[in-house]
């Protein structure tokens, strides 16, 4: 039982540091876009990919922890960095940044073993981070409800890959901890595509955008892997809805569509429940 207590302190630890890390985040994505606010009022036509960009990386972390409102503007700039007139992304932008910044403060309101299991809130309200434990005979529980499901008789092997640090570690976190499942997370599609070359897993999840292609490109690049990686179930992870993804159909399947932010302790049955729905054969 002592073992359990710590590796639960433990938990809550590496919990609290990422959380840490994402008011960080959240404040480096506002100092970036009032940056781009600058260059694009003195004329500088190149910033709005800037904005695009950082408004993408700031919704993905919006979107991991549950800041709804947040996330929705977020996305209100990426659509319309490119084409609107400039003070009109100007505003955007500067909302964007405030409301990031707001976010960030309030958030470190929130007691330091707080979990980050995410809430809805209505949008343009920041916020989304409350305090909720999760026992751990609860996890212990959950997970072994979970073992030998792999294709191989043993824990299930996945792949997970998102641009955002913190919210890539949270992943892994509930991959591992929650789930007790075989992990391995990466930052770039391609590099999964490689593991996913040389690995067989039982499941894989992507973010819809990742800096070096998007999640149809990704889909159709595994699929051309042939073996293991034609048939693995890919999960698309996003804070985007499918009904903003021009490509949301024709997927070389099975593909399932999963929406950030998620609870850890869902995730994991989601993750469950798409494998025994997909069972993959070993070689």
């Amino acid at each position: 039982m002592q073992d359990e207590h710590e590796r639960r302190k433990a938990f809550e630890h590496r919990l609290s540091e990422l959380k840490a890390r994402m008011e960080a985040g959240l404040v480096s994505r506002a100092e970036a876009l009032r940056d781009a606010i600058r260059k694009l009022s003195a004329g500088d036509q190149t910033a709005r990919k800037l904005l695009k960009t950082e408004s993408h990386k700031l919704r993905g972390i919006a979107g991991s922890y549950g800041y709804d409102g947040l996330s929705e503007l977020a996305g209100e700039l990426e659509k319309r960095a490119s084409i609107s007139v400039i003070p009109h992304v100007v505003d955007l932008a500067t909302r964007l940044a405030d409301m990031a910044e707001q976010v960030s403060q309030g958030s470190k309101s929130s007691p330091p073993n707080a979990d980050l299991t995410p809430v809805n809130k209505p949008i343009g309200l920041p916020g989304g981070v409350r305090p909720r434990r999760q026992s751990s005979q609860k996890i212990i529980a959950q997970r072994a409800t979970l073992a030998g499901l792999g294709a191989h008789g043993g824990a299930l092997r996945v792949l997970a890959m998102d641009d955002d640090a913190p919210t890539l570690k949270l992943l892994g976190l509930t991959l591992r901890e929650v789930g007790g499942f075989e992990a391995l997370v990466v930052t770039a599609a391609k590099e999964a595509l490689e593991h996913m070359r040389l690995r067989e897993f039982d499941v894989v999840i992507s973010d819809a955008m990742m800096p070096d292609m998007n999640g149809q490109e990704f889909c159709q690049a595994a699929r051309a892997l042939g073996g293991y990686a034609a048939r693995v179930p890919i999960v698309i992870l996003s804070a985007a809805t499918c009904d903003e993804l021009d490509w949301r159909s024709g997927l070389p399947g099975p593909v399932i569509w999963l929406r950030k932010p998620f609870m850890p302790s869902e995730l994991v049955n989601d993750i469950a429940r798409v494998v025994k729905a997909h069972p993959l054969q070993p070689k």
